[in-house]
């Protein structure tokens, strides 16, 4: 009975096995089929998990894999992909499939060594597989071995006549080699296997375009479509063609005409947007925008590209208003979280966006774009070494990656460190040769570098590739000026004010030739004539009184000066020349108490008046009664909390005093969120990061100072402080002995000398 009993539970087990074996392989076949027909409907997302359940159920199920490699094509996921050849090969060795795919991956991730060893190995077995031919070719043009190329694409043509690729390839090859008329031929040949297949003749017409015969090129496009009259892309290509040609009539009709042919289809309406979005017509392209997402409501796509419509238009409202439609649907939407991250840099919300940067760098260490955002958030916050960090990681990830390689230049020229900008600065142009700011920073290294021939070029160059801009002459008459040449610099102001009549620079720097050729007269004509060019423009107005001001001091003429001064800030109270400009007038004619007593009776009267305090303050200041002077910047700041002068000078005097950093540091922001370009408020901040010890920072916002104002003392004496705590003691000495040579008694003078004996 035992035996029997133990007999009956064995043939039972082996049932449930056997029962249990073909169960999941029947489950596995059943899921596998709706993988595949999932597939087939377009259902990709659907298919991918099929086929991974497939594979839960047999990890070795090669077939599985090869259709998930598929799916993954089909969804955008090369990663993906690429591990499910993977798998193929590593269960089937011989599977050639497989094995090209897998070369073509890394053939486009440029590994070209991986790609060689897989084509070399399916072409040991199969010599005549033209797949693995094609990607042999490939390989020896990426290596430049333009001969070798070409013989392998004349053995595909030879194995079958019919391969359009092929004659593609070897237009290609024979047209890197020059050998034009013989690449037009095989184009020719690609043409006429199938005269009315659409890619060998768009090769032929980017032939010709590529020869400038753009004549050959229309008449080719124009029978294309004939041959084709109800392929809406080709009318796509048409309009590019014409748009290319600036010829924007016919652009336009082109692409309407696509909409017409295919009024269903998102693209043409897509592209029509983007060319009313190239030329400016906003409300045309909206509206197709805005049609193409009628057709489409759930296209995310469609939506991050009208969100980046209104962002690029600073339409920050609407742009928020589209985020968040997408984040509704797709919360991990990658493109529109970098456009998040673009929005708080916008909005000077810096921290919150290095947050964001740092978790798309999470999920995509390799975007180049996340790497480059990041750099800029921590620009905005002033962290220059973090920021650079970034920037050029991002730079490796892409090396031509240009707005990446332009804000190094910046940054390398900022801190001084001129050939690192120039370096970046000839990299760019030898990607973009006629890159008009690239070309500007180059000239600028070659100028602080002493280099003035190349400086020269570099400026002519400027002006001839755009003789419309005035920033050439401008730049090109600046030089002059540094090394005396007063009649061509001020023929290349003139030219860039008859382009501009309103640059405030240039203006400043045709007042400092007159000054130098002590054409005072000439130089006060000018600043009236020039008040009555910028009459509606109260800033401008206060730049010239300003200058008007500088002159009559240069002559003696201080009540003349002082009137100046005066009318400046009544333009522009939150100008911090005219201030430090007026207070130095009272002090030099010993008249600062008269000074004190009528600016304290204007307050008797108007108790709110926060420009007098600001005067007050800055008087005490120069007269190092510190304790009244912080006491009416305060009482300034509390009448107009948004006063820049007084936010600077406050924050300035708390550093210098070694006082309450933080409280300075916010003040000093309040200052530059209304003064951005004032170089007063870049030596405040300077000043602030050098007490906090961070020394690459300060001499970023000292230098930036120094562009404003090349010949102020003090500034160069701050900047030579903080080369010499940073232990760069050729440029401390340079820049101490520059602040001694423009004054020997300035305020630090003694700390400057101190510094010197010891380098």
């Amino acid at each position: 009975m035992c035996n029997i009993r133990k007999i009956f539970l064995f043939a039972l087990f082996v049932l449930i096995a056997i029962y249990g074996c073909t169960s999941d392989e029947e489950k596995k076949v059943s899921i596998f089929e709706k993988g595949k027909a999932s597939f087939e409907k377009g259902e990709y997302k659907t298919a991918e998990i099929e086929f991974k359940n497939v594979i839960q159920i047999d990890p070795e199920y090669v077939e599985a894999y090869a259709n998930l490699g598929e799916t993954f094509l089909k969804l955008g996921k090369p990663q993906g992909a690429f591990q499910a050849y993977s798998m193929v090969a590593k269960l089937e060795p011989e599977n050639i499939d497989a094995q090209l795919k897998l070369a073509t991956f890394y053939m486009l991730g440029r590994k070209f060594k991986e790609a060689r060893e897989k084509v070399d190995a399916v072409l040991a077995k199969e010599p005549e597989n033209i797949d693995a031919l094609f990607l042999l070719a490939g390989l020896q043009e990426q290596e430049k071995n333009l001969y070798d190329a070409t013989s392998i694409y004349e053995k595909i043509v030879g194995l079958d006549e019919n391969q359009v690729r092929a004659f593609l390839g070897l237009a290609r090859v024979l047209a890197r080699q020059g050998k034009l008329s013989e690449a037009e031929a095989k184009l020719k040949q690609a043409v006429d296997i199938d005269p009315k297949a659409t890619l060998p003749r768009l090769s032929l017409i980017s032939f010709y375009i590529s020869k400038k015969d753009f004549n050959q090129a229309e008449a080719e496009l124009e029978k294309t479509i004939e041959l084709n009259p109800g392929n809406a892309d080709l009318y796509i290509v048409l309009g590019n063609f014409y748009f290319r040609l600036k010829n924007r009539d016919k652009a336009e009709a082109a692409y309407l005409k696509a909409i017409e042919i295919d009024p269903k289809s998102v693209k043409p309406y897509m592209v029509t947007a983007g060319f009313y979005d190239a030329i400016n017509s906003n409300d045309n392209a909206l509206n197709m925008y805005e049609k193409a997402l009628d057709l489409q409501p759930d296209d995310i796509r469609i939506m991050d590209t009208i969100a980046r419509f209104y962002f690029k238009n600073r339409q920050i409202d609407e742009t928020e208003k589209y985020i968040e439609k997408i984040f509704e649907k797709r919360p991990e939407y990658f493109p529109t979280r970098m456009l998040k991250g673009e929005v708080l840099i916008l909005k000077r919300e810096f921290t919150k966006a290095i947050e964001l940067f740092d978790q798309l760098i999470k999920e995509e260490a390799r975007s180049a774009r996340a790497h480059y955002f990041k750099g800029l958030a921590h620009l905005g916050k002033g962290e220059r070494r973090i920021a650079k960090t970034s920037l050029v990681k991002a730079v490796e990830l892409n090396p031509n990656y240009i707005k990446a390689k332009m804000l190094l230049s910046e940054i390398y020229f900022g801190e001084r460190n001129f050939e690192m900008a120039q370096k970046e600065c000839e990299d760019i142009l030898l990607i973009l040769p006629n890159y008009y700011q690239a070309r500007m920073i180059l000239g600028n290294t070659f100028m602080y570098q002493g280099k003035i021939k190349e400086a020269q070029e570099a400026f002519e160059s400027l002006i001839k590739t755009a003789p419309e801009n005035p920033a050439g002459y401008f730049r090109l008459g600046l030089l002059q000026r540094l090394l005396g040449e007063y009649d061509p610099a001020l023929a290349n102001f003139d030219k860039a004010m008859k382009i501009n009549n309103k640059l405030v620079d240039v203006f400043t720097n045709i007042i400092l030739v007159h000054v130098a050729k002590k054409e005072f007269d000439t130089a006060i004509n000018k600043c009236e004539k020039q008040i009555e060019i910028v009459k509606d423009h109260p800033p401008l107005i206060a730049v010239v009184h300003n200058l008007k001001g500088g002159l009559y001091l240069a002559q003696n003429k201080k009540h003349e000066a002082e009137e100046s001064y005066k009318k400046a800030l009544e333009e522009n109270p939150n100008f911090l020349q005219p201030y430090y400009s007026l207070a130095r007038i009272y002090l030099m004619d010993k008249k600062e108490d008269i000074a004190i007593a009528q600016f304290k009776a204007v307050l008797e009267k108007n108790p709110k008046h926060a420009q007098s305090h600001m005067i007050l303050g800055t008087v005490y200041d120069m007269q190092k009664k510190f304790d009244l002077s912080e006491k009416h910047y305060r009482a300034a700041l509390e009448i107009n909390p948004n006063f820049a002068p007084a936010a600077n000078n406050l924050a300035y005097l708390i550093a210098k005093r070694n006082g309450n950093l933080d409280e300075a540091f916010g003040l000093a922001q309040k200052a530059k969120e209304k003064l951005p370009d004032s170089p007063g408020v870049m030596d405040t901040l300077g000043l602030i990061y050098f007490k906090k010890g961070l020394y690459d920072i300060a001499i970023q916002e000292f230098t930036a100072s120094l562009e404003k104002i090349s010949d102020n003392a003090i500034i160069h004496y701050h900047l030579g402080r903080a080369y010499y705590k940073k232990g760069n003691k050729e440029l401390a000495r340079v820049e101490l002995e520059k602040a001694l040579s423009l004054d020997d008694s300035f305020d630090g003078s003694e700390e400057a000398r101190q510094i010197l004996s010891e380098l």
